[in-house]
C-alpha cells in the first residue's frame, strides 16, 4: 500500500524516468527530438503516477496501472542500452532488432506468465480457491495478498546494496582491464537476466491476478477496493498536493 512519502515521490519520480530514458535516444535521434520525446513520456509517466498515488482505490486498476509505469520506463530503457550498444560495436544494420529484443525483454516476462495466470483463475470463477481466499464480495474489498505474486513475499534487495553493487562492479571491471563496450554488454546482459525473473516471478503473476479482479468486477457490476481504503483516503487528504490531484477530496 502507498506510504506518505510516494505520495510526493511517485510524480516526480515519473518526471524524472522519463526524461532519463531520452538519453539513450540522443545519438540515433539527436537532442531536440530525443529531449522531446522524453519530456511527453515524462508527463505521461508523472500524471500516471499521480493517478495511482491520489485517485486509484488500491485495487486491481491500482496495480495494472503501476505496470503501465513499469512498462513505460523500463521497455524504453532496456531498449535504449540495447540500442546503444549496437551503435557502440558499429552494427548500425541492427540497431532496430537490438532496441526491440530489449523491449520485448522486459515485456514478454510480464505479458506471458499474466495470461497464464489470468487463464488459470478464470477456469476456477469466483467459486475457486483462490477467490474464495482473496476477494470478498459481499463487502466489495480485496483481501490482503489478493494482488500479491507470492504467498509468503521475499525480502527485497535494500537501496544499499544495489547502490554498492553499482558502484563496485564497474570499478572491478575496469580495474581487471575491460573496456567501456564490454562492461555495456555484460550491464544489458545482467540487466535483461533480472527483468526476466522479476516480470516471470512478480510483476507477470500479479498483473494476471489484477486481470481476473477487473472481470470479476466487470461481471459483478462492483468495485472491489483496498481494505485500507479509508486509511488511504484520510492520508491523501492530508498532503498539500491533494488539491490539485483528488478528484473528490469527501470521497
Amino acid at each position: 500500500m502507498l506510504q506518505r512519502g510516494q505520495l510526493l515521490s511517485l510524480p516526480v519520480s515519473g518526471l524524472l524516468m522519463g526524461m532519463v530514458n531520452s538519453l539513450a535516444y540522443a545519438r540515433l535521434w539527436g537532442w531536440p527530438l530525443a529531449l522531446t520525446a522524453g519530456a511527453v513520456l515524462a508527463l505521461v509517466l508523472c500524471l500516471t503516477a499521480a493517478w495511482v498515488a491520489y485517485r486509484s482505490d488500491g485495487g486491481a486498476r491500482h496495480l495494472v496501472a503501476n505496470n503501465v509505469i513499469f512498462a513505460l520506463f523500463m521497455a524504453p530503457m532496456v531498449g535504449g542500452g540495447c540500442l546503444v550498444l549496437a551503435q557502440m560495436t558499429q552494427q548500425d544494420d541492427w540497431v532496430f532488432v537490438a532496441w526491440a529484443c530489449g523491449v520485448a525483454t522486459v515485456l514478454a516476462p510480464v505479458l506471458g506468465p499474466a495470461w497464464q495466470t489470468y487463464k488459470r483463475l478464470a477456469a476456477e470463477g469466483t467459486a475457486g480457491p483462490w477467490a474464495r481466499k482473496h476477494l470478498d464480495l459481499r463487502a466489495g474489498v480485496l483481501l490482503p495478498g489478493a494482488l500479491s505474486a507470492e504467498e509468503s513475499p521475499r525480502p527485497a534487495m535494500a537501496p544499499w546494496q544495489v547502490g554498492l553493487l553499482a558502484v563496485n562492479v564497474p570499478l572491478a571491471w575496469r580495474m581487471s582491464g575491460g573496456g567501456d563496450t564490454a562492461l555495456l554488454a555484460l550491464a544489458v546482459v545482467v540487466l535483461s537476466a533480472t527483468f526476466v525473473w522479476v516480470g516471470v516471478k512478480q510483476v507477470g503473476p500479479a498483473l494476471g491476478a489484477a486481470w481476473f479482479v477487473l472481470a470479476v468486477e466487470r461481471r459483478s457490476g462492483q468495485r472491489l477496493r483496498s481494505p485500507e481504503w479509508a486509511g488511504l483516503q484520510a492520508m491523501r487528504r492530508s498532503h498539500w498536493l491533494a488539491r490539485w490531484f483528488m478528484r473528490d477530496r469527501d470521497a
